[in-house]
């Protein structure tokens, strides 16, 4: 299990500006369960879910190389969404910075396998290869090197990019405004991936019933489990981030940044449920 959010200290300073309230945020995460995400999630695990079992290897394989560098890239949205957060010193609080900053750092540690008192782990980069190599029977790495180029999720990395570290792509240049976009951000993606590593499970074992246990195959599941176990929580920690950080004024700013990768993570999964259908 991941730690838990890191309690909330609040800052001795009276004259700092009003936080946005828990109440105020799971509305806006409320947004995000009625959003574009959940729908092509959805159709996404459907056709998984469908998958030819005369052809699996030729429908899932490309699915496999968006996912790979997909997954890798939220890494690096995680620290540049941490960073961006660490601009602000000397215009934000110490204290509040410092509350933020010690929860977004889990989830990033947790990818590397990281946790508080405990030894270092398998990263979860090489949790997903086994979880690949126990289905294909190949190695994730040679898989990649002889594949075509993952253009879905070059695209969305190219967008989280872009609107993290440019402030929702230009619409803020305030440091402390392009911090509460970045928390927005890191906080939908979080919070939409509780869905997708669930659902993600769930119809990988529905295929091992169908597809892979007939085939021999013993499915490595920890990556998977790990993170249907783990995603709830990740997404409780950057709730917790943002209650200790962001202004209620800037409510509209974390709209915007939850929206914005709703919208381009849901283009990304209707493009890879597409390649489930050809």
């Amino acid at each position: 299990m991941p730690p838990p959010a890191i309690p909330s200290v609040p800052s001795t300073n009276k004259s700092l500006p009003q936080l946005i309230s828990k109440e105020q945020l799971s509305s806006l995460e409320a947004e995000l369960d009625q959003g574009a995400s959940i729908a092509a999630l959805r159709r996404f695990n459907v056709n998984l879910q469908a998958l030819p079992s005369d052809r699996w290897e030729a429908v899932l394989g490309p699915v496999f190389t968006e996912l790979t560098f997909n997954l890798e890239s939220f890494n690096p949205a995680f620290t540049s969404c941490i960073l961006m957060v660490q601009r602000t010193i000397g215009r934000t609080d110490y204290v509040r910075r410092d509350c933020a900053l010690k929860n977004m750092i889990q989830p990033l540690a947790g990818e590397y396998g990281m946790h508080n008192d405990q030894p270092q782990l398998r990263t979860h980069r090489e949790l997903f290869a086994s979880f690949f190599a126990s289905m294909f029977g190949a190695s994730l790495e040679s898989h990649m090197a002889s594949a075509s180029s993952p253009v879905a999720a070059e695209l969305l990395w190219s967008q989280m990019s872009r609107d993290i570290m440019g402030g929702g792509g230009g619409a803020y240049t305030d440091s402390v405004q392009q911090a509460s976009y970045a928390m927005g951000y890191n906080l939908a993606i979080e919070y939409l991936a509780d869905y997708e590593k669930t659902w993600m499970l769930d119809s990988f074992r529905a295929l091992d019933t169908r597809i892979f246990a007939p085939l021999g195959r013993k499915v490595d599941w920890i990556f998977l489990e790990v993170h249907a176990e783990g995603e709830a929580e990740h997404a409780a920690i950057g709730h917790n981030a943002v209650v200790n950080f962001v202004e209620a004024e800037h409510m509209p700013i974390l709209r915007k940044a939850m929206g914005d990768h709703d919208r381009d993570f849901a283009a990304f999964y209707n493009r890879i449920a597409d390649l489930l259908e050809q």
